[in-house]
């Protein structure tokens, strides 16, 4: 008599249906963990650049702007030079170099709202790093949860959750 060992064809239909509806099952919760990262990681990358931009003003003793185009193809770009386009490639730069955030790397985030004037830029002066004019904010959206970016004349930034609880952050 051989004495055969292995699966069944049973067997491993019921293994890859239960696999299947494991995966059904979490995957919207994988889809909702992602997107809050990625909004954090939006927020936190430009808050990094705001405080570069406040940095390398008191350093180098320049006015640095911070550039931002809101919307769907959004970026946040710093510049030595004044006012400058971030959605064009290398036109914003600090001493020759592109520092700029932009929609590329974090596909589930937009920005929402931005409210630093009319040309959607922040000036930190080349003295204390203050913004003192140029005070404002950046709200950041995955399409249900938001993250403001805000400054202040001082040159503070700081984030907050807007309407919702999203981890660490305090609500505006």
């Amino acid at each position: 008599m051989h004495n055969l060992s292995g699966l069944t064809l049973l067997e491993l239909l019921i293994t890859i249906s239960i696999l299947v509806l494991v995966v059904s099952l979490g995957s919207p919760a994988i889809t909702s963990i992602q997107k809050n990262m990625q909004l954090k990681a939006a927020a936190e990358s430009s808050y990094f650049a705001f405080q570069k931009a406040r940095a390398t003003a008191i350093t180098q003793s320049i006015d640095v702007t911070v550039a931002i185009h809101p919307g769907e193809n959004w970026c946040a770009a710093l510049s030595d030079s004044g006012l400058c386009d971030c959605t064009i490639s290398n036109e914003c730069s600090i001493n020759g170099v592109e520092n700029k955030v932009d929609f590329a790397d974090y596909r589930f985030v937009s920005i929402d709202k931005v409210t630093f004037g009319v040309d959607n830029v922040a000036v930190f002066d080349a003295n204390r790093g203050l913004a003192i004019g140029h005070a404002g904010s950046v709200v950041f959206t995955d399409g249900d949860k938001q993250l403001k970016l805000i400054l202040s004349n001082m040159g503070r930034v700081r984030i907050c959750a807007v309407d919702s609880n999203i981890g660490g952050y305090q609500p505006c």
